[in-house]
């Protein structure tokens, strides 16, 4: 079975890097094959009516066995 994980981040340096670990500690933990993977971007409207440009990242996987 094929699952899908998704990930998202702002765009500033800081929050990419915790993207990039965060991604990076996900698959050390589960161990997944990875079949598929994009990203797209978009700019996201908060509460407050502030937009922030955001990343996301899409994983589709069959869980380790």
């Amino acid at each position: 079975m094929i699952l899908l994980r998704t990930f998202n981040s702002k765009c500033t340096p800081q929050a990419l890097e915790y993207l990039d670990a965060h991604v990076n500690d996900w698959i050390k933990e589960t161990n997944p094959t990875i079949r598929f993977t994009n990203q797209s971007f978009g700019v996201v409207e908060g509460k407050g009516g502030q937009r922030d440009p955001q990343i996301f990242v899409n994983i589709w996987y069959e869980p380790s066995q």
